[in-house]
Formats: C-alpha cells, sequence, structure tokens
C-alpha cells in the first residue's frame, strides 16, 4: 500500500469510541485513506481487497479476547 508505514487517522477515528462491530465504518475509512497501486505483482483492487480484509481480521481477533 506504501512504501513506508501508513498510520491511517481517518480509520483510527472511525474506531474511537465504537463498539467492536463496527467493521463496516472502519472498512469505508480504510478505503478512502489508502491509495493502492496496480504493478507487475498486483492489482489496485486486490491490494485494496487485502488490507480491508486484513483490517477486518484484526477487529474480529481483537473481539474474540
Amino acid at each position: 500500500i506504501a512504501p513506508i508505514p501508513l498510520r491511517c487517522v481517518q480509520t483510527e477515528n472511525a474506531l474511537r469510541n465504537q463498539t467492536i462491530d463496527s467493521v463496516a465504518a472502519a472498512r469505508e475509512a480504510l478505503a478512502g485513506e489508502i491509495s493502492p497501486i496496480d504493478d507487475l505483482r498486483s492489482t489496485r483492487d486486490y491490494r485494496l481487497k487485502v488490507s480491508l480484509n486484513l483490517l477486518e481480521d484484526f477487529i474480529n481477533e481483537l473481539s474474540a479476547r
């Protein structure tokens, strides 16, 4: 998604003071914050989908604790 670590402040804000069930709002915020590229290794759409799925997996992992 980026050549260096990227802090997604809008995504953080979408999750702040929310229940752990607000995955949809966090996914929407993340989709608006990142700009994946197309290249030989992967498409923009694939990178976006993987990023959103990783965020959802992370949130689900937190809720399982």
